[in-house]
This record gives structure tokens, sequence and C-alpha cells, in this order.
């Protein structure tokens, strides 16, 4: 692990590769980024920065100037701050973001919504500080997923749907039973499009997501690389998604 972020994330460190999927998948989001690298973003806005690393990652790679980011928790934003990025205490579930209309010409949010209990607030927030034409990358878990179709199937709790603040408990062996996740839900592909259209986003390009994973069990790692090369590569069934939208 060490290694994978050392060599491609130098301002970043454990953390950071612990805490976002969207980083242990570069590759994938690289595509995305492709795709709008050639506009000028002037303004970049991060919700759920986290500790600051994969925004801090974008903002190079775009050459943005100006790069802030929203997020609650406290401590990791300390850490954002000490990279450079403008870093907010934001409730996204409730509050409103301390920016003006058309503020920002691309607003990024990688596994913040599974954490929200409503994803109203945030999606018409993004949308209002957004510019015209302003880009949004959404990157998220598919409850849709192949593995959690499968797990359904055998009677198994799907991931990022917990129902206890103590541990994740009928999740599928190959998952830890961790401590402190509080994924309240999340959604389906078809249904995140549906509800980014309701808020007049534009979808321009969806790709699937195909983080490592952090499992020890490295029978496990090689089965779901496996079945990510194949299954996984179609969006609606791939363990995560990472969607580009325009205002």
């Amino acid at each position: 692990m060490r290694e994978l972020w050392d060599a491609n994330l130098e301002w970043c460190d454990g953390r950071d590769y612990a805490a976002s999927a969207t980083l242990r998948d570069l590759k994938s989001l690289d595509k995305v980024l492709d795709f709008i690298k050639s506009e000028k973003i002037y303004r970049m806005l991060d919700c759920g920065c986290g500790y600051g690393g994969l925004c801090a990652y974008i903002s190079k790679r775009l050459a943005i100037d100006e790069v802030h980011g929203i997020d609650i928790n406290e401590k990791r934003l300390h850490v954002a701050r000490s990279r450079g990025i403008i870093a907010h205490k934001v409730d996204l579930n409730i509050q409103a973001f301390p920016f003006p209309s058309s503020y920002f010409d691309l607003v990024t949010s990688f596994g913040v919504i599974e954490h929200l209990i409503f994803y109203d607030n945030f999606l018409r927030e993004a949308y209002r500080v957004l510019k015209k034409d302003g880009f949004f990358i959404l990157s998220m878990p598919n409850l849709g997923s192949y593995v959690n179709r499968v797990a359904l199937l055998f009677g198994y709790q799907p991931r990022d749907v917990e129902i206890s603040q103590a541990f994740s408990p009928g999740i599928m062996p190959m998952y830890k039973k961790e401590q402190g996740i509080f994924h309240l839900h999340s959604a389906t592909l078809r249904a995140i499009k549906e509800l980014l259209t309701f808020y007049n986003f534009h979808i321009i390009l969806t790709v699937p997501l195909m983080p490592t994973m952090t499992s020890s069990n490295k029978l496990y790692s090689s089965i779901m690389y496996a079945l990510d090369k194949t299954i996984g590569r179609i969006p609606s069934l791939s363990r995560r998604i990472v969607i580009l939208a325009r205002k």
C-alpha cells in the first residue's frame, strides 16, 4: 500500500489512502479528469474533502489556482488546511455552503453522499455554487453492484447500508465488521442519475470505479480484482461509480 501512494501521491499519506476508495483507483478517476483537462478551471470545491489529499491531486493535475474544501470533521480539516486547501466546516445534510452562487468552475464529492441522511441539500447547494457550464464530479458506492446483488441473494446485508453504530452486522465475510463507518445508505446508478437530472444537472459521463481492497485477505482481494475486471466494467454493476455532470 505504501509504495502505491508514495509513487503517485507524494503529498498524501496513509490516512488519505485508507479514507478514500477513489484514491485506490486513480486510473478510473483520470478518465473523467482527462475529459475536462482542456477546460480552464480557476476555482474548485471538494465536498467532504477529508484530509485534502484527493483534492490536492486534482488541483495539481488540472492546474487549479483556488481550491476550497468543506467537511464536518475538524481534525481532518486541520490537515487539509496544512496542505493549502481553504477549508470550511459544513454539515452537508442541512447547511448552506458558505459561498456565493455561481462561484466555482468545478465541484467534486468522493465517497460522501452515503454518509448523508438525504442527498437533496447537498445537490441543491452544489448546483447553486457552480457557474453556468461548470462541472460536477461525484464518486459513490453503487447499491446495485454485483457484490450487493450476490449478498442479497444469499441473505447478507448489502454494503453501505449500515443499521448499527456499534459495527456492521450481517455483511459478507470478505468485509471487516468495522465500527464508526456510518454509511446510512447508498443508491443505484439509475436512482442517482434520476436525482441528478431532477436537480438540473446534465450527465456527461459515467465510469466504473474499481478500488483495490483494503482487506488483508489476499484471496478475497484477488477474487475481487478478477470480478472487477469482468463484471465490474459495467457501470450499473460496478462496486463504485464516478459520474461527470455539468450545470
